[in-house]
């Protein structure tokens, strides 16, 4: 009986700094330093989870005089507009001993496109290259690198390099949309569309994301 106590204790001595620090997302949105999301107060945020939970419409004014709103929220992850032209999703990971926090911001005009910031479980900021792979417009072309000349003239037809990240919560994966493919005309889009992948996925694999199309 004596050893039985011994070995749980010893594994709540190992498990306890993981759930000591983990939490749902309502509680780490609400501990999130200000300076990350400055345009909604604490407090305003508390009104959010609390609309949210309780059924109703989840929406609060914020410091630029706009209008944000929580649309989703789980144990592990949240979708916020932030305001008409820009949203907000944000994900816990837990990986082993490790927590830590993902966020996409994302600017809708005039295409989207997303930027994603990494988090320890003290909001402390962490080298996103180390967790994500670098994208650009030349990884969702679909002709073989041996098609050099092809390649090149494909890309100079993209004035404007926009990618959208959207996050599959159910998996930590995540979607890279083309969306610099709305900044053609459309007579260019249809022309030259089938040449890209719709879409490149960010598999997670335990301690960063990897490239799967």
């Amino acid at each position: 009986m004596k050893l039985a106590i011994k070995i749980l204790t010893l594994l709540l001595s190992i498990l306890s700094p993981l759930y000591t620090e983990a939490q749902n997302i309502a509680a780490a949105w609400e501990a999130m330093p200000a300076h990350i999301l400055p345009t909604i107060s604490k407090n305003a945020r508390l009104d959010m989870i609390d609309l949210y939970n309780a059924g109703m419409s989840a929406k609060v004014a914020t410091f630029t005089g706009d209008t944000a709103c929580l649309t989703a929220m789980g144990d592990n992850y949240l979708f916020l507009r932030t305001s008409k032209a820009s949203t907000m999703q944000m994900m816990q990971i837990v990986d082993g001993k490790r927590l830590f926090y993902a966020i996409i911001t994302t600017i809708e005009g005039p295409v989207a496109n997303s930027h994603i910031d990494m988090y320890d479980e003290k909001w402390q900021p962490l080298e996103a290259k180390k967790f994500f792979p670098n994208i650009n417009v030349a990884d969702f072309v679909n002709l073989p690198k041996s098609k050099r000349k092809e390649r090149e003239e494909l890309l100079k037809k993209i004035p404007l390099h926009t990618i959208q990240y959207n996050m599959t919560h159910m998996t930590n994966d995540i979607i890279a949309i083309p969306s610099f493919l709305q900044t053609l005309d459309e007579e260019t889009r249809k022309e030259i569309e089938h040449n890209f992948h719709k879409q490149i996925v960010l598999q997670w694999k335990g301690k960063k994301w990897k490239v799967t199309k």
